[in-house]
């Protein structure tokens, strides 16, 4: 492979300077299970806090005993632990705690992860268990759901779930599948679903490594966006120290768009599935792959284009929620200044500079520069 093209990647640190993420918004994750007690994930696993563990008993009279942890749709019961390693791998991608030394991050590092089992150990399963999962997200406080997941057979009660999701105020993220082809997969070719398609690090429409020569991103008419989704490591569903273990395709590219989505709910949490599909398509970098597939605007092979995690959160912010900018975005020259006090930033901020006692605002703006009269200091 080529080297990588700088700058193919989602702008996540530019994010990271806005928000990190709230453990008050919680992403549903309809996979193989999860490594429940990875330390990335410590504390980051949804609970259900109306049951009571190991009695027995449906506590909430939701339908499902002991359920603490989510549920496994597959065996039903409430053992949602990972035997196959593809859900650690998505969940991680997804929320990984980040900033403790660790050696990996999430998009969202303090989300709540409510794990349902909708795969077996061979990574199938059946619409029956992903639209059983999906009504348990919803009815226990999900406002996203990962679906990295895939059917070719179009099925109206799957329709209907996701409808049910969206009225409930529930974003629903897919993978947009691996054959190079414009075959329509399921759930992603669904209204009502932010469909995902997968770049590499020379933003080429990719597939999983493993897979033929032949294999590609999925296109066509239903794709919203793409974000890498080529050789992504993660966390290991065997070791609580291994973060090398790594995989690729769409499957890794919507856990990037899941997480971005939980990032704009905990800064607008009022914010529709269509309003947060808007955002990231608005806000995405077009035109990023070759000029034969990649028109402006929209087109089929990389939808809207690549999300942009920086951006996008700069959209939704306003002047109420603006966080403070990380002093470490900040250049400022020169220094002393004598007549003008100019401060760059590398990533969408509402700065507030200060000049001695004189503290003065600037509009949400997007990266560049922004000087201060001297005359204006004391």
């Amino acid at each position: 492979m080529r080297s990588p093209r700088p700058g193919a990647d989602i702008r996540m640190e530019g994010g990271w300077a806005i928000t990190r993420g709230d453990s008050s918004v919680t992403v549903a994750i309809i996979e193989t299970g999860c490594k429940l007690d990875h330390p990335k994930l410590d504390r980051r696993i949804w609970r259900n806090r109306r049951e009571i563990p190991g009695n027995n008993i449906d506590d909430d009279l939701n339908g499902y005993i002991d359920d603490v942890q989510g549920w496994n749709f597959v065996s039903n019961t409430s053992n949602t632990t990972d035997d196959q390693g593809h859900g650690t791998n998505i969940a991680g991608i997804v929320g990984a705690s980040g900033n403790n030394s660790l050696c990996y991050a999430g998009v969202n590092w303090d989300c709540k992860l409510l794990i349902c089992k909708g795969l077996d150990a061979q990574k199938d399963g059946f619409y029956s268990w992903w639209i059983s999962s999906i009504f348990y997200a919803v009815n226990n406080g999900a406002r996203v759901i990962n679906m990295s997941i895939s059917g070719l057979s179009f099925s109206q009660f799957l329709q209907d779930a996701i409808a049910f999701a969206n009225q409930q105020g529930v974003v629903v993220v897919a993978c947009n599948m691996n054959t190079n082809s414009n075959t329509p997969y399921y759930p992603a070719a669904m209204m009502g679903v932010i469909a995902v398609g997968s770049t590499n690090p020379n933003d080429a429409r990719t597939s999983p490594f493993f897979w033929s020569a032949t294999s590609g991103s999925n296109y066509g008419a239903h794709l919203s966006v793409v974000a890498p989704g080529n050789y992504i490591y993660g966390l290991s569903h065997t070791s609580n120290t291994d973060y090398n273990s790594y995989w690729s395709g769409t499957s890794q590219a919507t856990p990037h768009v899941a997480g971005l989505a939980s990032l704009l709910l905990t800064i607008r949490p009022q914010l529709t599935p269509a309003q947060i599909k808007t955002t990231l398509q608005s806000t995405a970098d077009d035109q990023i792959g070759p000029p034969s597939e990649d028109v402006a605007v929209w087109d089929q092979y990389y939808g809207f284009g690549r999300v942009n995690a920086a951006r996008a959160l700069a959209s939704v912010v306003t002047s109420a929620t603006a966080p403070r900018i990380a002093a470490s975005a900040l250049q400022v020259f020169p220094n002393p200044a004598s007549h003008y006090l100019t401060l760059q930033t590398t990533t969408p901020a509402c700065c507030t500079t200060r000049c001695a006692s004189l503290t003065a605002s600037a509009k949400w703006c997007t990266a560049g520069c922004w000087r201060q009269p001297r005359s204006s200091c004391p």
